[in-house]
């Protein structure tokens, strides 16, 4: 009787102990994922968002890799970290997805919590090929019932995923992250505005197509060329107590105004995003477009502006492309106003990589 007293006790005390582990170590998950979300409000930029979650959520969870998916058909969320100078197409653990079709039949049956299989999870978990993930959980963002994207959580140890350890700690966590991107694409969409708006005598995106179009109309009759270019500017960040916003609409607003000098009456400029000017350049032959280019390197290189104390140098990287009408070109002039405005993009891309 009194062995089985002792035994009861013993597997009693065994259930209080696993029980207070456990306690005790919720307890910690939630100071850690508490001081996460603290931090994680302190951002506003999308560059600082995503870096931090990368960076620190191995910790928060105690895992072995983690990457985040977020979808892109639209080129908003590139063309905001291209803004940034974000080298997002180098980072494998950001994966921006054109299609949400990759999502919706990933989430058809709910959050994925279980083993890696390559064929199905590499998507998620890109170059993974020597050291892949045992075991992995994928979480949908959502913000008011639309995919934003995954967050993805990997462990070498092949029963990570296999108990209630993520639906219990961080559905608020997943959400605010959610939140937190949805406000920063909010929050690059109002500075687009105010760089725009900083410009008011510099054309837009728009308006650069419109007289694309107009021009390739003009061309048909008289046989002219079009050229495009598109100016990335670069210039030497302020080193303390600057606002890095007000530091770049003045830096834009110092680079329209040299870059109207170098152009001709007839020549378009246009913002065009970003830190991108376009250009177009009338009746010019391609090799004085490349001189053009390079006059225009020039200039902003050598110009030197003082920003709340600060010195600030420029340079710029240039692409370009022509166009020439041809008689029997079946496409429609719009279709060639947005090829060659993407094709000068795509060149000045290529050259940024070299």
């Amino acid at each position: 009787m009194e062995e089985d007293i002792t035994t009861d006790l013993m597997i009693l005390q065994s259930c209080l102990d696993s029980m207070l582990n456990k306690v005790e170590a919720d307890h910690a998950m939630l100071k850690k994922t508490r001081a996460f979300e603290v931090r994680l409000l302190e951002f506003t930029t999308l560059p600082e968002i995503i870096d931090f979650i990368l960076s620190e959520l191995k910790t928060v969870f105690s895992v072995d890799d983690v990457s985040l998916s977020l979808l892109d058909s639209s080129q908003d969320i590139s063309a905001c970290l291209n803004s940034y100078d974000y080298n997002f197409e180098q980072n494998s653990n950001l994966i921006l997805l054109e299609d949400k079709v990759i999502l919706v039949n990933e989430f058809s049956t709910g959050m994925y919590a279980g083993t890696y299989e390559a064929h199905k999870h590499e998507v998620f978990f890109p170059l993974r090929e020597e050291h892949p993930p045992a075991s992995i959980s994928i979480i949908p963002l959502n913000r008011k019932d639309q995919f934003l994207g995954s967050l993805n959580l990997g462990s070498y140890r092949s029963d990570c995923f296999f108990n209630n350890f993520i639906s219990e700690s961080i559905p608020q966590l997943v959400m605010l992250i959610a939140l937190a991107i949805e406000n920063s694409l909010q929050f690059e969409t109002l500075r687009q505005i105010q760089l725009s708006k900083s410009m008011e005598n510099v054309n837009n995106r728009d308006y650069l197509e419109h007289r694309l179009i107009e021009e390739l109309d003009r061309g048909k009759r008289s046989v002219n060329c079009v050229s495009c270019l598109v100016v990335d500017i670069v210039f030497s960040k302020a080193r303390k107590n600057v606002d890095a916003q007000k530091l770049e609409q003045y830096v834009l607003e110092s680079v329209s105004a040299l870059l109207k000098q170098q152009l001709r009456v007839n020549d378009v400029l246009s913002y065009y995003e970003g830190k991108k000017f376009a250009v177009l350049l009338m009746n010019v032959p391609d090799e004085f477009v490349v001189l053009i280019s390079q006059r225009i390197q020039k200039t902003i290189k050598a110009h030197k502006e003082t920003f709340s104390g600060q010195s600030i140098t420029f340079s710029a990287i240039i692409g370009h492309t022509s166009y020439r009408f041809k008689e029997d070109d079946s496409q429609s002039h719009q279709e060639i106003a947005l090829k060659l405005i993407d094709e000068a993009d795509t060149h000045l891309q290529s050259i940024e990589k070299t």
